[in-house]
């Protein structure tokens, strides 16, 4: 079960998909960029959520 809303789940799907559409068009180096704003992305949510940072063994 998501929960997110059918709007939230659009829009993450969206912002996936132009990712991914993304990185068709990209070198190494711009795929290094996209790399390093999901790196960014992640970071935010493990301040913003830091229950999520831990190990799953």
């Amino acid at each position: 079960m998501s929960s997110f809303d059918r709007q939230q789940a659009d829009r993450l799907l969206q912002h996936i998909n132009g990712i991914e559409q993304l990185l068709t068009e990209v070198d190494e180096a711009g795929a290094e960029e996209v790399l390093d704003e999901l790196y960014m992305l992640i970071t935010k949510l493990f301040e913003q959520f830091p229950q999520l940072d831990k190990d799953e063994d």
